[in-house]
């Protein structure tokens, strides 16, 4: 008799657990390889390889290169970046944008200020698609940046003229590189200086614009789940090139689908309509995150290798 009544009992402290397993599960997963790719810290060496994901190469612990980045520098020295390409082809191509929800660092950063007791806001569909021309414009415009300095270095062997983003030019705006390695090394520097100002030096007003650029992105991201990934990030908008074709993502089954709520579609961080699709998620900014899975009470979508 004491077991029948305990058994309701645990089911209902483990529901909520139940009904986010896929968001635990990613959790675990984000924090484990934040851990490795900040792995210098704990003593772990710095491996030579590329992902696509908001991370800088130049922080103080990254065990890993931003494949963005690269892209930026060998551009910036008239080499044309096919290992970078690469990078973004076959991740894109086979995970979709799987990297951006459960591996990118900025990502988690963007997730955990979900947890910030302020009511999220959403857009219109409309409005959606074209705030997310945005990032589309930032690709293109530092590519563009990237393929004039290139020139120059190639006709004149120097780039110094176009100053601290003579190698990686999004790099000296990136929030990803102000939170995880500006931040750090000016915290590092006024610790071990008598006088701040003084290192912040001749960067004085690029490091300004880089906390103010850090404050716009913060206050988007507290109000618009993931505003970052869906609107601005360029690598998320290089990786969405080749995601609507990738091996693996998001399925759902219309048979299962019979409620007619849309609750996949009011959990999705991203605000993809999933509904719209018969059969495979396509859509280039969905990030697997799963979300829409675990809020679905029908069992009608999974994440899956859609051969």
């Amino acid at each position: 008799m004491a077991t029948k009544q305990i058994k309701p009992i645990f089911s209902t402290l483990l529901r909520p657990l139940q009904n986010h397993r896929i968001r635990i599960i990613r959790t675990i997963v984000q924090f484990v390889m934040f851990g490795l790719l900040s792995g210098l810290i704990f003593g772990l060496a710095r491996i030579p390889m590329l992902l696509p994901i908001a991370f800088p190469t130049g922080g103080p612990f990254s065990t890993v290169w931003n494949a963005f980045e690269a892209l930026q520098y060998l551009l910036t020295y008239w080499i044309f970046p096919y290992l970078a390409l690469s990078v973004f082809f076959l991740f894109g191509s086979i995970l979709g944008k799987t990297t951006c929800g459960w591996v990118c660092p900025f990502g988690l950063f963007q997730d955990l200020f979900r947890l910030i007791p302020i009511k999220k806001k959403r857009v219109s569909r409309p409005t959606n698609k074209n705030l997310s021309k945005i990032g589309t414009t930032i690709l293109v415009f530092i590519l563009i940046m990237s393929f004039i300095i290139g020139i120059t270095f190639n006709n004149s062997g120097v780039k110094t003229t176009f100053g601290a983003g003579k190698d990686m030019p999004f790099s000296t705006i990136d929030p990803s590189s102000t939170l995880f390695a500006t931040l750090y090394y000016y915290l590092y520097w006024g610790m071990q200086s008598a006088s701040f100002g003084a290192e912040i030096g001749q960067w004085k007003f690029l490091f300004f614009l880089r906390i103010i650029i850090f404050i716009i992105v913060l206050g988007l991201i507290t109000v618009y789940p993931r505003a970052y990934c869906r609107w601005l990030c360029p690598t998320g908008v290089l990786l969405g090139l080749f995601s609507r074709f990738s091996i693996f993502g998001l399925r759902i089954n219309k048979n299962r689908c019979t409620s007619g709520c849309d609750s996949c579609e009011k959990a999705c961080p991203i605000q993809v309509p999933i509904l719209t699709y018969d059969k495979d998620v396509t859509n280039k900014m969905c990030i697997n995150c799963g979300e829409c899975i675990d809020a679905c009470k029908e069992g009608a979508l999974k994440l899956t290798f859609r051969i």
